[in-house]
């Protein structure tokens, strides 16, 4: 069984419900516009997250393959050296 990273878990399917719950039933102009911007700040927050740990992963992922270029770049000399000898 495999996960699918793009469906919400069951604890954030209960936030989303919460979250449209209170704007469907909010008669009040102010709450929406609080509930509007404390949303807003939460979504900025998760993509700047999500960049971060992307570029995290981009530097992580290049370092190994750096170190593999290197390993192969000594391997692929070292026959030539033992040539020589």
């Amino acid at each position: 069984m495999t996960i699918d990273p793009l469906q919400p878990g069951l604890e954030r399917s209960f936030e989303t419900e919460r979250w449209a719950r209170l704007i469907r039933d909010c008669d009040d102009i102010e709450t929406l516009r609080q509930t509007a911007l404390s949303l807003l700040e939460q979504v900025t927050q998760m993509k700047v997250a999500s960049t971060w740990m992307a570029s995290r992963a981009s530097e992580s992922e290049n370092a190994k393959l750096e170190i593999l270029a290197k390993l192969i770049k000594e391997r692929s000399e070292r026959p030539q050296q033992e040539g020589e000898l």
